[in-house]
């Protein structure tokens, strides 16, 4: 079904009556989808090669899945006390002003994934996003409150941050790094995280660049910097 919109009236709400086997809101091969204003109770699912749009509906119990080479936009939702978002299989997903919290993982990015936020949070989930062998583009917004890490980049994955991130006050480390991926901080503040580490490059080939703009202590390693674990200047 294309150029579908479905816009709730003021507590209009979608309830899965599986539990949990089924999503309870499922878009498949479909074109330029809209739900917009629900309250919805259980998974949306956005797969086929869809395009999906989800704007101002309060996600709970559930999460978003995105897969099978699909596009999901994402804007002003809020997300949580479920499985957060999750993007596979070639998947590309944009979220702006949502907010992720109280999820066992705030966003999940499995192989070849493309994921970028504007001003989003992630607030005081498991780990504020996870990403393996995908590309994260960072405008702005707050990974903070987490468990465990803020942010867990695995598998040669790529992460930009720009405008302003704040990585803080995460259980864990504020970025931890992993498998050959890398991690550019054009702008952002990392400072704050509990594990003792802002930014962490596990000893497995990690990349960063810029690290220094954090404000934050990090046993990474660029060219200029001294072999050591220092506070950076």
């Amino acid at each position: 079904m294309d150029r579908l919109t479905l816009i709730a009236k003021t507590g209009a709400s979608i309830t899965d009556r599986s539990n949990g086997r089924l999503a309870v809101v499922d878009i498949e091969d479909s074109r330029s989808v809209t739900v917009r204003g629900f309250i919805i109770n259980g998974v949306v699912q956005c797969g086929a090669a869809s395009v999906c749009y989800l704007t101002g509906n309060t996600i709970q119990a559930g999460g978003v899945v995105v897969g099978t080479g699909s596009r999901a936009f994402l804007e002003s939702n809020v997300i949580q006390d479920g499985s957060g978002s999750t993007a596979s299989d070639g998947s590309q997903m944009f979220s702006s002003n949502d907010i992720f919290q109280g999820n066992g993982q705030g966003v999940v990015l499995g192989s070849g994934t493309y994921f970028e936020a504007s001003n989003s949070s992630f607030l005081n989930n498991g780990v504020g996003i996870v990403a393996a062998a995908s590309n994260l583009l960072l405008h702005g917004g707050t990974i903070s409150g987490s468990i465990g890490n803020g942010m867990t980049i695995l598998a040669g994955s790529t992460v930009i941050f720009r405008d302003g991130t704040t990585v803080n006050g995460n259980g864990g480390a504020g970025v931890h790094l992993e498998d050959a991926s890398f991690a550019g901080f054009q702008s952002a503040t990392v400072t704050g995280n509990l594990s003792g580490l802002d930014v962490d490059c596990a000893p497995q080939f990690t990349i960063t660049h810029f690290v220094a703009r954090t404000g934050g202590i990090t046993n990474c390693i660029e060219p200029t910097s001294a072999a050591k674990l220092k506070a950076v200047e």
